[in-house]
């Protein structure tokens, strides 16, 4: 078996690279799927929403009161805790 020339290799890795780019250039245009944009955008609205350095303040259906953290004595920490 022969050892493959640099112009070879260079010639496969251009046609791969060119392959990658237009698989990637597809994919970026097809549509995204209404739930995963509806979620996108609730997730945007969080980040938007969140005081400097705290936690994002999620609201509407579904939404779930921020986890709390066990102290080491024993006793739950409140938000002010946490920060």
């Amino acid at each position: 078996m022969r050892t493959p020339h640099r112009r070879d290799i260079s010639a496969r890795q251009d046609l791969l690279g060119r392959e990658l780019r237009q698989l990637f250039d597809d994919y970026t245009q097809e549509d995204m799927p209404d739930e995963l944009q509806r979620l996108a955008e609730q997730l945007q609205a969080a980040f938007e929403e969140r005081p400097e350095g705290g936690p994002p303040q999620v609201q509407g259906a579904g939404a779930r009161p921020a986890p709390t953290v066990p102290l080491r004595n024993g006793r739950v920490a409140d938000d002010e805790e946490t920060r």
